[in-house]
């Protein structure tokens, strides 16, 4: 088992972090008071048409660090080498994002590309793959529903067949972005059909006839995710993803390869704000002093958080099944960056708990995360099935 990254991978990492050091942390002061909107590199999704000043100017500033770290070759680094990425292995791309996560400025390295459209086919490559490689288009994920909450098992939008096409018809809750997406990836399940049976993913460009976004949803976290109605859109099986019947199996994939993403970053997010506790007691020895046992402890969490998704990464490289894994890193990760925030709102006191505070705003992100794509009670879920999948032998009464 190795976890040191090969010759080529470590000079990534050292390019990245000299980014880091040399373009983020510069900004950080910029990015104290940053609307919310601004996480990642989807931010582009929301803002592109926005005419606010501030708003503007922050467009500017992110652009300008897309266009460096492009020149340093630090682009697509998880897009196929088929379609001109890096494709590094999923170890290098953790490193690459602890690197990035030691700065608080909301950068990522590439455009946001959901990895199930890798398996677009014929005139879906050019018409939604290279597009979204390139930047010039965005895409939402309508999974989740009003009805079946975080089992997406239990989804009930339908795909009817009806000659060369599909009628689709369903609400669809929370996909992030969705009201500028330009298009969204659909899961729908075929008449008749339950659990896990009949789920077939679709490409259904915005605006179609049939598909129309309700509302955006304002969210503790800054993000707004839409409702979606479709009522009778009527969809050609050229726009199917995959195969018919077998789109569980794409939103497993997009799901698992998410999971080790979230657990680095909830690790540097988590670092970050001991850090602000550190800073805080500073000059409080004796209230540093109070609370020296539960901040080691802490760090003791965060590495070993660290040590899990890095395993979890490399078991990913080798092939390997990593549902489990991944729901150990999500669940993990996202329990302990929230019990880090609460405490640090504890040693911050009132004055944290003011709207704009930079613990506040960390503590609505951590609380998100518990809940945004799987929650942990459904983490748990996994990871205890996975126990009674093992039989008795686990538990050595055989």
């Amino acid at each position: 088992m190795e976890f040191r990254l090969a010759p080529e991978e470590e000079r990534l990492r050292q390019v990245v972090e000299e980014f880091v050091r040399d373009e983020l942390i510069r900004l950080e002061p910029d990015f104290v008071n940053a609307p919310d909107i601004f996480e990642g590199s989807r931010w582009k999704s929301r803002v592109k048409t926005s005419q606010d000043a501030d708003i503007r100017r922050f467009i500017e500033i992110m652009e300008g660090l897309e266009k460096k770290a492009e020149a340093k070759g630090l682009w697509h680094l998880d897009v196929p080498k088929q379609y001109g990425g890096m494709e590094v292995s999923n170890v290098a791309l953790i490193a690459v994002t602890e690197e990035l996560e030691k700065s608080t400025v909301p950068f990522e390295l590439g455009t946001h590309v959901s990895t199930i459209l890798y398996n677009c086919q014929a005139e879906q490559i050019d018409k939604y793959l290279w597009p979204c490689i390139r930047g010039e288009k965005t895409s939402a994920f309508g999974l989740s529903e009003p009805a079946s909450g975080a089992d997406p098992s239990m989804l009930q939008t339908t795909a009817t067949p009806d000659g060369d096409d599909f009628i689709i018809n369903g609400t669809k809750m929370f996909p992030t972005f969705a009201d500028v997406a330009d298009f969204v990836q659909l899961f729908a399940r075929l008449p008749g059909t339950k659990g896990r049976e009949g789920v077939t993913c679709f490409l259904i460009d915005a605006g179609a006839p049939g598909y129309r976004v309700v509302r955006s949803i304002a969210t503790i976290a800054g993000t707004e995710p839409c409702e979606l109605v479709f009522d009778n859109c009527r969809v050609h099986k050229s726009q199917v993803l995959g195969e018919v019947g077998k789109g569980w199996a794409l939103n497993q994939a997009w799901l698992g390869a998410r999971r080790f993403q979230v657990g680095i970053r909830a690790h540097g997010m988590s670092r970050r704000v001991l850090h602000a506790v550190r800073d805080l007691l500073r000059h409080e020895p004796k209230e540093a002093d109070q609370f020296a046992a539960r901040i080691g402890h802490f760090l003791g969490e965060i590495e070993a958080l660290r040590a899990l998704t890095y395993l979890g990464a490399w078991k990913a490289d080798q092939k390997m099944d990593v549902r489990s894994e991944a729901a150990n890193v999500k669940l993990f990760a996202t329990e302990l960056l929230h019990r880090v925030t609460d405490f640090a709102l504890e040693v911050g006191g009132q004055s944290a708990l003011r709207k704009n505070h930079v613990l506040a705003r960390m503590f609505r992100h951590a609380r998100a995360t518990r809940i945004v794509e799987g929650p942990s009670e459904i983490q748990r879920h996994i990871i205890q099935r996975e126990l009674f999948r093992e039989g008795a032998s686990i538990l050595e009464l055989q």
